[in-house]
Formats: C-alpha cells, sequence, structure tokens
C-alpha cells in the first residue's frame, strides 16, 4: 500500500505530539515542523500528500506557508488549525487556498475525516491535471484581407489567451505583438492587401503551449534565407522585420514549404527550446 505522507506544522509540541499519534492510528506516515519555514524545507526535499497546519507561528505563519506551497505544488490540500473566536483568520486562510479547518480541541474522528476530504481532493486535482494533459483545444478563424479587421482579430486571440488561464501580462503583451506582426505580414505581403483573398488562422491551445498559425493565399517566399539573417552573427538587420520581433519574442517560428503558413508557439513554462525553421 502506497504510504500517505501528512505533513503537521504547528509551534506547539503538544499539538504535534498529538496529531502525529492520531496520523499513525489512521495509518498514515506524520511529518512534523515548528514552523512554516521548516515546513518549507520539508516540502521542496520530500513527497507531502497533505498539510495540516497551524496558522499563528514564529518565523513563518500559516497565511505564507498557503501561498509559498501553492506556488510551489498546487495540488497539495491544505487544511489549517484554529482556536474558537479565530473566525476571521479561518476566512482569510481558506481565501488563499485551504481546503478546510481543524478546531482545538479535536477529536480522532475530525482529523480522519478533513484528511479523507483532503486526500479525495489531491485525486481529483491529480486526476484533471493528468486529463488537461490530454486536451487538445483548437479555434479556427477566416480572416477577409481588411486592414480594419485585423486590430479585432488581434484582440479576439488575446482574449481567447486569457480565456484559457493566461494571465502573465508580459507574455500576453508579447502574443499581442506577434500576432499583429503575422496578420500584417499575410495581408501586405502574403496577400498584397488582395481583398478577394482570405487569411487563415488556427489557435491551438494544450496544456503546456499556446501555438497560432497565420497562412495567407499568396505565393509565398523562400524562408529559408531568414535562418541566416536571424543568426545572432548576423551582420546586419535582417529584412523581414516583423517575423524577426516574432522569433525573438516567442519560443518557435516554422513555415510550411511554400513558405505562406507561418507558425508561432509558446511555452506556458520556462525553458522551452528555441527552434526556428
Amino acid at each position: 500500500m502506497k504510504q500517505i505522507n501528512v505533513l503537521v506544522v504547528d509551534d506547539e509540541r503538544d499539538v504535534l505530539s498529538t496529531l502525529s499519534e492520531i496520523l499513525s492510528e489512521l495509518k498514515l506516515n506524520p511529518i512534523t515542523a515548528a514552523d512554516g519555514a521548516e515546513a518549507m524545507e520539508k516540502i521542496k526535499t520530500r513527497k507531502i500528500d497533505l498539510i495540516i497546519t497551524d496558522l499563528m507561528m514564529p518565523t513563518m505563519d500559516g497565511f505564507e506557508l498557503i501561498q509559498r506551497t501553492r506556488q510551489l505544488n498546487i495540488n497539495i490540500p491544505i487544511a489549517v488549525i484554529s482556536g474558537h473566536g479565530e473566525v476571521k483568520n479561518v476566512v482569510n486562510a481558506l481565501s488563499h487556498g485551504a481546503y478546510n479547518f481543524i478546531t482545538k480541541p479535536f477529536t480522532i474522528k475530525e482529523i480522519e475525516n478533513i484528511v479523507k476530504r483532503g486526500l479525495r481532493l489531491r485525486e481529483f486535482s491529480l486526476g484533471t491535471h493528468r486529463l488537461l494533459e490530454g486536451i487538445r483545444n483548437t479555434c479556427e478563424m477566416e480572416i477577409p484581407s481588411y486592414p480594419h479587421l485585423l486590430p479585432s482579430a488581434t484582440l479576439y486571440i488575446v482574449r481567447e489567451c486569457q480565456w484559457r488561464g493566461m494571465e502573465d501580462e508580459a507574455i500576453l503583451s508579447n502574443i499581442s505583438i506577434s500576432v499583429d506582426e503575422l496578420l500584417n505580414n499575410a495581408l501586405l505581403h502574403g496577400n498584397d492587401l488582395n481583398e478577394s483573398k482570405k487569411i487563415l488562422v488556427q489557435l491551438v491551445f494544450t496544456q503546456g503551449t499556446f501555438s497560432l498559425s497565420v497562412e495567407d493565399e499568396g505565393e509565398g517566399f523562400d524562408y529559408k534565407n531568414l535562418v541566416s539573417e536571424f543568426s545572432e552573427n548576423a551582420q546586419a538587420l535582417p529584412t523581414k522585420r516583423g517575423l524577426f520581433i516574432v522569433n525573438y519574442l516567442m519560443d518557435e517560428l516554422t513555415f510550411n514549404e511554400k513558405g505562406n503558413r507561418v507558425t508561432m508557439v509558446k511555452y506556458m513554462e520556462p525553458g522551452g527550446r528555441r527552434i526556428l525553421h
């Protein structure tokens, strides 16, 4: 049977001892810490399945511990220990990510129920994460070659990104700039402002990436020369300024063989490999 590690955080030794005994009786493995700082070290070095923490502690209190744990691993459920009359503190903890609270004095049954709920939430969270890894959301647009429509198209794409959970303003700004460059490039250089031609746009969202493809109905171009122009060792700025900007704001920039379809990719996690081809 898989060992379940429950981290108990409290500056009162009696509370740590009592909770550890209860958790051991429930066939769980208690791990103890005297404050938030010590708890963070154990969270970073050990597998923690659930946390039960006091709120008022020296060095690092429970509120800061909840916030830091959420940044490190959002799948760890956190319950807080409170005394009677600490309604404001409990509400504050719940609003910052705790899932439940334990009141002093507590019983074995109360601890068992809280732990069962927390572990059930953890399974839900991990299951949802695994499910999202296999989900691929696609959105397609066909835009007439009218210059006045491009700002609205860019805004729509950025809002789609926000709706999918992107919140980083810097990333959203870079996406906005890059989308605007690709759409204008397709309009001016691809379709040559020919209103009878269309611009095809495809957005693809996965768990770790956002990609956008823009295809015009023009003749295309020899994009292979871009590789040398975009090199860090190039002696002069490239002629394709817009694509140069997109290349350095995004993580990948690729073309189809004809050169009339360009795809940009942004990794949602840092450290992705930059690709241009």
